[in-house]
């Protein structure tokens, strides 16, 4: 059954992002190892004070394409494994998914991204919607460097952000209630491995939980426990209930 969302508040979330936006491109450390986020920013503001609307749309996602792709950087042995499990380099999962995770994250909640790169989406999951630890796993040291980086600018407490630098299919995967990724390998050879190990390990676990699954690959390896609630093409959105006990 796909679900309505009712999106509210768009305009104040946009204002939030831009913010979050805006903190990253005035850093002097990071504007000088990133300039083309500075030179995006400036577009943007500039854009700001005319009615052009798509172009500030425009505007709008080239600054997060730009940020989103910061340190994007793997060792010739994070490379190996990368491409060992047919792994996709660091694209984009969107504005969308931010939008419509506001009723899904929770102030208890902890929430992860598989695959995260430099961190920028869990990172603004947390700016927009304050959570109790949002988990970032990561195989580039140099991504999470840059992450951790975005994380300060934007005065994230560390204890709300655990990253881990590590092959997501080694990863653990009971502790979260939302999980966030986009598409990590391709469904071919080993990236077949990663699916049916993320599966496995989703489908074993009790608690409750809901998938934003970009460019999806998971349908095909989910069990009847998932159920698909929304998708557009873009994101498909899986929620799994929670299993109470059975009676001693």
């Amino acid at each position: 059954m796909e679900f309505d969302f009712k999106e509210t508040n768009t305009e104040a979330k946009t204002r939030r992002i831009k913010e979050a936006f805006y903190k990253l491109a005035e850093d002097v450390d990071l504007g000088r190892s990133y300039p083309e986020i500075v030179r995006c920013a400036d577009e943007l503001k500039k854009l700001e004070s005319t009615s052009d609307e798509d172009s500030q749309e425009i505007a709008f996602l080239n600054l997060y394409c730009a940020i989103h792709g910061a340190g994007s950087q793997y060792s010739s042995n994070e490379r190996l494994q990368l491409d060992e499990k047919k792994g996709y380099f660091n694209h984009p999962g969107g504005i969308s998914p931010l939008m419509k995770a506001e009723l899904f994250i929770q102030p208890e909640s902890v929430a992860a991204d598989l695959g995260a790169g430099n961190g920028l989406q869990g990172l603004l999951f947390q700016y927009l919607y304050p959570h109790r630890l949002t988990i970032q796993i990561e195989l580039s040291a140099e991504m999470i460097r840059i992450g951790q980086q975005f994380q300060d600018i934007l005065g994230i407490p560390s204890d709300k952000v655990e990253w881990i630098n590590n092959d997501i299919i080694h990863i653990p995967l009971d502790a979260m209630d939302f999980l966030y990724l986009y598409r990590p390998s391709k469904p071919m050879e080993n990236g077949v491995q990663l699916y049916q190990t993320i599966s496995r390990k989703l489908q074993a676990r009790k608690r409750a939980l809901t998938i934003f699954s970009i460019a999806d690959c998971l349908k095909d390896y989910l069990d009847s426990q998932f159920s698909v609630f929304y998708s557009d093409g873009h994101l498909t959105c899986f929620e799994k209930q929670g299993q109470s006990d059975p009676p001693e």
